[in-house]
């Protein structure tokens, strides 16, 4: 036997054992969240009912939950970050975190940096005023008017004029035309600055209608004006640039798929939204 040549491919393995024990990130997203036995998920602090910081200054919400009950079937522990959510939906995370669940809107823009589960509920993108307001009573009377809404959202293509809107390969009817856009950091920011007043700083917003509902709850001056817009599928998302991004995304969408047959995600749907809205909505 060649011992030189016996001792080169051992050596080898060596190498390769050493890179994927110290780079485990290399080896895929998947693999490496195992190897550290923690997932780490970006969320959004203020966006209740999906996530928000509970009276103990814990994360809670739906998204909460959900994210919870995937680590679980990873058999990992679980982390939280709330990175601004323009920079969640730019990719290129540089494995700061592993996953968003952070009701992610599968859009063409967005599916080019990060790779998307299948969906894991649907919510409908829902037009408010202050409940003082008396001028804007349909749809149509937003013309001239100033709206806020997120960054980095589908509302804010959805109200600009130079974009076209496409949700899951279908392109949406513009209803609100001639409006103009106010730029918050979070959706709820959008609401709380209404809140102020009717006009004080914007006429009205642009969110999820869960989002709208949960306010009027907590007693914020804030009304639901015509029906939703449209409807968004909402998604996990990984990053592209990572190894094994896609991999990953099928492997949460799968977890996401038994949560579905298992009646998980309708439990967990009821207990935040007092319905069910894991199924599509046409």
């Amino acid at each position: 036997m060649n011992r030189r040549r016996f001792f080169i491919p051992l050596f080898l393995c060596a190498v390769l054992f050493l890179f994927w024990t110290v780079f485990p990130a290399y080896a895929g997203v998947l693999e490496d969240i195992k190897s550290k036995g923690q997932l780490v998920v970006s969320t959004d602090a203020n966006y209740a009912p999906q996530s928000f910081l509970n009276d103990k200054g814990q994360l809670d919400g739906f998204d909460i939950d959900v994210s919870k009950e995937v680590a679980k079937r990873l058999g990992v522990k679980i982390k939280f970050v709330t990175p601004d959510w323009d920079l969640i939906v730019a990719g290129k995370w540089a494995a700061r975190w592993d996953l968003s669940i952070g009701s992610m809107t599968i859009t063409g823009a967005r599916a080019k940096v990060v790779d998307f589960s299948s969906p894991y509920y649907y919510t409908p993108a829902q037009f408010g005023v202050h409940k003082k307001n008396t001028t804007i009573k349909k749809l149509d009377d937003f013309s001239g008017k100033t709206v806020g809404l997120g960054s980095g959202t589908t509302y804010e293509t959805y109200m600009d004029p130079d974009q076209t809107l496409s949700i899951g390969g279908e392109k949406i009817i513009y209803q609100v035309k001639g409006a103009k856009s106010r730029i918050y950091s979070t959706d709820m920011e959008a609401v709380q600055d209404l809140a102020l007043g009717d006009g004080v700083r914007s006429d009205g917003v642009l969110t999820s209608g869960f989002v709208i509902q949960e306010a009027i709850k907590k007693g914020v001056p804030i009304k639901p004006v015509g029906a939703p817009v449209y409807y968004e599928p909402l998604c996990a998302a990984s990053d592209r640039a990572r190894p094994g991004s896609a991999a990953f995304a099928k492997k949460v969408g799968e977890l996401f798929e038994a949560m579905h047959k298992d009646g998980t995600l309708t439990k967990l749907s009821i207990k935040w939204f007092g319905l069910d809205i894991t199924k599509k909505i046409k």
